[in-house]
């Protein structure tokens, strides 16, 4: 093939997608999560795949360029298209689309970045650290019961893990981590929730009943939340901060589809997402809203008796995933953080009078995202006061908040990566004590 008609050859659409994303995270130190909403050109979980693992492994891939000196013997290959690569090429799917000019420079350079990245150590690194934890899927019980999904599952030929009702937890996560490939278990807090051995995480991401929104690939730390706020059906809710709609779904799910659920969305093209993902998941109570949910009013949303407030956050619990800059905690950022989020908390417990219910979440770790937010907001608003998330799970948890935040701290509940087998997350739920007394 001549030199001019490689150079003809274009970068395949998905590489070039990728790296643009890529530069906006690495100029702008974006959540990439909120980067990816906003991509409409690519596979999303190729994406996402790709990313996952240049920011899991980056110092070594970095390191691994320099060292092959392939930009230096090649200056017109762009160094962030580079990083996509040869990440794909070395940790991803070890093949590269195309005949492009990028591609085959990069292919060239193959063994002698393998050597420079140490990639049988970096591998086996990157799956000691993630595969402890399981695959979850949720039954989305809006388009499929939870004896169907049983039934489908038998078909396809897993086997359903039984066990008696766990005495305590450590005995639950043991009977998890001794899962077998092909079998599954009901997870023992989460009717609806699934869990499978890690290895088949790539199996469910490309799925049809995924992709169809019969199964929902959620995390159990975030499925505690609809769970603990657990509005009964024909309830009337409201989502503050709701895109891409996973916990709106879950939510509708918890109502047996009956009732209302206000989901609020300010930033448009995730209001889109919501709307989409919400329809397609069937859910028919859910009235999207595409407004700063700072300004959302009881005369809006008339009724609401149960809230959620998930604002953004530090995304500090989500390490392994996409949050590239989780690992930097930055004070001021925390700080300003903060502020918002005792905003979004304050506004749902004093603009609406008929609240029973607010469940607060995060994806953080950090004590000012949390525990400092529960009690600057029970400081303004002595209407509300904490339930027990260890009571609600019938005392089979482990992980609570900070002790030292007096009549907080044992409150709350985290999720922790390193003790649960799921993503770092903080809940606590508020309850009304105007109800409560007129009750």
């Amino acid at each position: 093939m001549s030199t001019e008609k490689i150079h003809s050859i274009k970068v395949p659409t998905q590489y070039k997608r990728v790296a643009a994303v890529l530069k906006t995270a690495l100029e702008s130190k974006k959540s990439l999560k909120t980067l990816m909403y906003n991509e409409k050109h690519a596979r999303l979980r190729g994406m996402q795949a790709v990313l996952t693992k240049y920011f899991d492994n980056k110092g070594a891939i970095d390191e691994a360029i320099e060292k092959s000196q392939i930009l230096q013997d090649n200056p017109r290959l762009c160094p962030i298209l580079c990083k996509v690569l040869v990440t794909e090429l070395i940790l991803g799917l070890k093949k590269l689309n195309g005949e492009s000019k990028p591609v085959q420079t990069v292919r060239a350079y193959k063994d002698r970045l393998a050597e420079a990245l140490g990639v049988d150590k970096i591998k086996n690194n990157s799956e000691d650290k993630k595969d402890k934890k399981p695959r979850y899927v949720r039954i989305n019980r809006n388009l499929l019961s939870v004896d169907e999904a049983h039934e489908f599952l038998a078909s396809e030929e897993w086997r359903k893990k039984e066990y008696t009702p766990f005495e305590n937890y450590d005995d639950f996560l043991k009977a998890v981590q001794e899962l077998q490939e092909d079998e599954y278990m009901v997870d023992m807090h989460v009717d609806d929730l699934l869990i499978f051995h890690p290895k088949n995480k790539h199996y469910w991401a490309n799925h049809n009943y995924t992709r169809e929104k019969y199964f929902m690939l959620q995390d159990k730390g975030t499925c505690l939340v609809a769970e603990l706020l657990s509005p009964p059906a024909g309830s009337t809710v409201l989502d503050m901060c709701a895109a891409p709609g996973m916990k709106t779904i879950h939510v509708s799910n918890v109502m047996n589809n009956q009732g209302t659920i206000y989901s609020v969305e300010q930033n448009p093209e995730r209001y889109n997402t919501l709307c989409n993902m919400t329809k397609s998941a069937g859910c028919k109570i859910v009235q999207p809203i595409n407004a700063d949910a700072l300004t959302i009013t009881a005369e809006q949303c008339p009724g609401v008796e149960y809230i959620l407030v998930d604002p953004s956050c530090s995304g500090s619990g989500m390490q392994n995933r996409m949050s590239m800059h989780s690992e930097e905690k930055n004070p001021e950022r925390l700080r300003k953080l903060a502020g918002l989020q005792i905003k979004m908390l304050s506004h749902a417990m004093s603009a609406f009078p008929d609240v029973k219910r607010i469940a607060y979440s995060t994806c953080s770790l950090y004590e000012e995202e949390n525990e400092q937010v529960v009690q600057r907001c029970l400081e303004m608003n002595s209407s509300f006061k904490l339930l027990s998330c260890k009571k609600s799970l019938r005392n089979k948890w482990r992980n609570v908040g900070n002790q030292d935040y007096k009549k907080i701290g044992k409150n709350c509940l985290y999720t922790r990566p390193s003790s649960d087998l799921a993503d770092g997350i903080f809940i606590a739920i508020f309850e009304s004590i105007k109800i409560i007394d007129d009750e």
